[in-house]
């Protein structure tokens, strides 16, 4: 056995230190599979997929390899939460009983940390009318970050939980000096990065990693210090990286930001240059004015042909970047932050070009979310096998090792899903695979697909399954998770349940800013129902066994003119393979693993799991797809499900008495 893997084997056995550190812990099978599995990798250099079902210990898995090894590594991860979980907690216990002294880094994006130069020139330029509460937030906030180690935004919950409170007092990659920065020594972005120099391990998250890819395009850099050994753990996050990677987009946040950081030149030292809050105004308008329109054209959220109607309101916006772009072309050279307004002109107008060409063979995409939230997406140069292996090993960044790890990378032994949703061809990465070993049966966790619901296309679906969740939302008590494929569902469903539960229970709408506080409201007393959609399918973790009851609106399918599903779908017919199957139907099987893991976090947590689709009941997919929860044990119909909640003990005393539809 190699030096490494014994030393593995050593630490994880019956009398190694973890188990004398913590009494009553045991390796598992799997577990221990995996971290030779990963000590193989860290000894022989290349690349391994590891899936490990969820529950089961796959952070400890690769930890403790690295650690034993000393080698130098970057650990990236889907979420903050995760992250600070990692930095915070995980690597320092683990470490300690391993008694291998470990220097933590933490690297965030930009975004996270306070920008003393922008901070500072707000303060001096004064209060606007009507903001004096506001610039005194921000003087608040001077005295706070000119003190604090890190800057992080997050400390100062209360200061900075307004959006346009943050956007004003962070950088973006766009509008950083960089080197012309008057406050450059002060940096906490920097200060960060030089942390994350000196430190063994250091905890990204996954966007952190695309910015680092971004910014080596321009020869710069995020601030990743190049390691021995990478590793992504919650693999499958990156899926969603892929898409950004592969395109050139902008979006309406930084086309808002653009005109305001504009507006500011008027009350700066280049005030008198050029008309610059005209310029701001004249754009800003052009831009709501495009937001009006597509929140008439767009058809539904998520990825869809540009709708050609808009291409002249488009144009207003163009012709106001132009200006934009002249007026700091002609005073540039007296602000270091005219060039890069003028850089981020540029940048739009390119994307916002393929709006007005409307032609070729890279039409421009739209993303739609809301008036706020939506996004202009091309087709990027970039969208090659290369830049797939970059995404996914870095491949000149350095790594010797690189380990990807997740509970869903796939349902077949190759885990072909995961390079196949990364834009990857099966030879472009000569992976280790670990795939999972056949589920052991999870003894507290049930599932059921309500028979007699609507079809998901009825427009009665969302009432009928808001009663069904009321129904058993009362039965278990609290506290309940309810998952959408769209926000509309999820305002639909939140409304019905306002009407449909008693008083007393708190129903809470867990979309962007508010997403935190639906999943702090899970976690005390108060009988909740949390309705969320998007991310949160995969990025909530309410330990203790809290959440008694997970209900899936309806099975994920991505519509069929996502340009990017339909790359994938030509990819896997040129392969050979049954694309619907290959992609599709593989793609919803891992959304219901990562749903149903929000539930059963670990092997003595127990709970109900819903699917609200019928198909599931119907369709030829259908027994692919039960597949995917074949260790849980199925409920046929509501009684059923009533009479395995009283035998769970999840029940407090019933509250009704009539079926769910």
């Amino acid at each position: 056995m190699p030096e490494l893997n014994a030393r593995v084997d050593a630490a994880l056995a019956e009398d190694g230190p973890l188990a004398s550190a913590w009494p009553g812990w045991r390796i598992q099978p799997a577990q221990r599979r995996m971290a030779l599995a990963v000590a193989d990798t860290l000894e022989q250099g290349g690349a391994l997929l590891a899936q490990l079902q969820t529950g089961g210990g796959k952070t400890l898995a690769y930890l403790v390899p690295l650690l034993l090894s000393g080698t130098r590594a970057v650990v990236a991860t889907s979420t903050h939460v995760l992250q600070h979980q990692l930095a915070a907690s995980e690597l320092p216990r683990l470490a300690q009983a391993l008694g291998r002294p470990v220097q933590v880094g933490v690297l965030k994006g930009r975004g996270r940390y306070v920008c003393l130069q922008r901070l500072r020139e707000a303060v001096q330029r004064g209060p606007r009318p009507g903001e004096l509460p506001r610039h005194a937030r921000m003087r608040e906030l001077l005295v706070w970050a000119q003190s604090s180690r890190d800057g992080d935004v997050d400390e100062q919950p209360r200061l900075t939980s307004d959006p346009t409170m943050r956007a004003a007092i962070t950088s973006t990659s766009e509008s950083c000096l960089r080197q012309a920065c008057p406050s450059l020594a002060d940096c906490h972005v920097e200060r960060a990065r030089r942390r994350a120099g000196d430190a063994d391990v250091v905890v990204i998250n996954h966007h952190v990693w695309l910015s680092e890819l971004r910014a080596q395009r321009h020869g710069r850099t995020a601030g990743v210090p190049r390691s021995d050994t990478l590793v992504f753990d919650e693999a499958h996050a990156l899926h969603e990286l892929a898409r950004q990677w592969h395109t050139t987009r902008t979006d309406f946040a930084a086309i808002a930001r653009f005109w305001a950081d504009l507006g500011e030149l008027a009350q700066g030292p280049m005030r008198g240059a050029a008309p610059w809050a005209g310029l701001a105004l004249q754009g800003g308008r052009a831009l709501r004015a495009l937001s009006m329109s597509l929140h008439g054209a767009a058809p539904r959220e998520g990825l869809q042909a540009w709708p050609l109607a808009d291409a002249l309101v488009a144009r207003e916006l163009g012709i106001a970047l132009q200006w934009a772009h002249r007026a700091l072309a002609a005073a540039e050279g007296g602000d270091a932050r005219l060039g890069a307004l003028r850089e981020r002109a540029v940048a739009i107008a390119e994307v916002l070009q393929g709006v007005l060409s409307a032609a070729g063979d890279q039409p421009t995409w739209l993303e739609w979310r809301d008036n706020q939230r939506w996004a202009m997406v091309r087709p990027g140069p970039h969208a090659s096998e290369a830049a797939a292996r970059e995404l996914a090993t870095g491949v000149d960044w350095g790594a010797r090792s690189v380990v990807h790890t997740s509970a869903t990378l796939g349902d077949e032994p190759g885990l072909r899903w995961h390079g196949d949703a990364l834009g990857l061809v099966p030879s472009a990465v000569a992976w280790r695979v670990l795939p999972s070993e056949p589920d052991t049966p999870v003894g507290g966790a049930a599932w059921h697909v309500p028979p007699d619901l609507p079809d998901p296309a009825d427009p009665a679906h969302g009432e009928a399954l808001a009663r069904c969740v009321a129904h058993w939302a009362e039965r278990v008590g609290g506290q309940v998770l309810v998952l959408t494929t769209t926000r509309r569902a999820a305002d639909r469903i939140a409304a019905a349940l306002l009407t449909t539960l008693p008083p007393s229970w708190r129903v809470q709408h867990a979309t962007g800013e508010s997403g935190r506080q639906g999943w702090l409201a899970l976690r005390d007393e108060t009988p909740t129902v949390v309705v969320a959609s998007g991310a949160f399918w995969r990025g909530v973790d309410v330990p203790g066994n809290r959440l008694r009851l997970v209900v899936v609106d309806k099975l994920p399918f991505v519509p069929p003119d996502d340009p990017w599903l339909q790359r994938r779908l030509d990819r896997a017919r040129a392969s050979g393979l049954d694309a619907f199957d290959a992609v599709q139907v593989t793609d919803v099987a891992m959304a219901l693993r990562q749903a149903a893991g929000r539930l059963i976090r670990g092997p003595d947590d127990r709970g109900l799991f819903v699917v609200g689709d019928v198909r599931l009941r119907q369709r030829a997919y259908a027994p692919r797809l039960l597949a995917a929860m074949a260790n849980w044990r199925w409920l046929e119909d509501d009684a059923s499900v009533q009479a395995w909640l009283d035998e769970m003990a999840l029940t407090r005393a019933s509250t009704t008495g009539h079926p769910c539809v």
